[in-house]
């Protein structure tokens, strides 16, 4: 056998042996990542088929359910998104892949915490870099996705009635900057520092039918929704001993004979 044939021969076997072995890429975890995109992890990367005649445009098909509603698609009928991918390397393979899905907004307004996600790449539309396609895809989706941002100073104050209250507002990114999104009552204000809360209580009284203020703080570092996060905070007020009692008065007969036994009852006394 000569040298061409030899390495053909090897280079056969080497080809045999890498598609015998390879395996299919599996989709390992899908995720909500901010209001309305949907995160997908595989085991090694995978990019769109490409098709001679047709451009190449990878698409995902979902759908979105619980045991009675069907959010995304239908029980026969699944939808196509076509997704971006993540740091794909130089040949535009990626190991993650997202889009934007509208009908989160429809999960959110329900209240929904979870939802089934049923998700399929067709060998027609990804292939990893020997041309296996990655497979269907069911799982729980948990819709409950966590601010990049958050506010960490407490939202809960307690406050002597009649007297203000001071509060440092701190945020997970020490370069968040804070404004009032919402203040019904008009007792609560910023500092020029942006981050001192002020309650201007000084004419509250817990004898009124307030004994509470709120007020809604927003934190921001940027335009994207993981880089804003809102906070209500609440001002209780304190009951003070700080009433004179007015109009004493004494009901009764008021008049008592000679001699009576001591700890007779002579009248009742009130005041206001």
């Amino acid at each position: 056998m000569n040298t061409f044939n030899r390495f053909i021969v090897t280079t056969l076997l080497v080809l045999f042996a890498s598609q015998a072995f390879a395996t299919s890429p599996t989709i390992t975890k899908i995720e909500r990542i901010n209001v309305n995109t949907i995160l997908v992890t595989l085991d090694q990367g995978i990019k769109p088929v490409s098709h001679f005649d047709v451009p190449i445009e990878g698409r995902f098909y979902i759908l979105l359910y619980t045991s009675a509603t069907y959010y995304l698609g239908s029980s026969s009928i699944s939808i196509a998104r076509t997704p971006t991918a993540v740091n794909p390397n130089d040949n535009g393979f990626a190991t993650q892949w997202q889009w934007e899905e509208p009908a989160l907004t429809a999960t959110d307004n329900d209240g929904l915490s979870e939802i089934t996600i049923n998700l399929n790449a067709y060998s027609s539309d990804f292939e990893n870099d020997i041309g296996h396609s990655s497979r269907d895809y069911t799982s729980t989706l948990n819709l409950i996705w966590q601010h990049d941002l958050s506010i960490t100073s407490i939202n809960t104050l307690d406050t002597n009635e009649g007297a203000n209250l001071e509060h440092t507002l701190i945020a997970s990114d020490t370069a968040a900057t804070f404004s009032i999104i919402e203040n019904t009552s008009g007792l609560f204000s910023l500092s020029d520092t942006n981050n001192t809360l002020t309650f201007n209580g000084t004419n509250t009284d817990y004898e009124s039918t307030t004994k509470s203020y709120t007020v809604k703080i927003k934190a921001t570092t940027g335009n994207s929704d993981d880089k804003n996060t809102e906070q209500t905070i609440t001002a209780n007020l304190v009951d003070l001993n700080d009433e004179t009692p007015t109009a004493i008065t004494l009901t009764g007969d008021r008049t008592i004979a000679e001699n009576t036994r001591t700890g007779t009852e002579l009248g009742t006394l009130s005041a206001t």
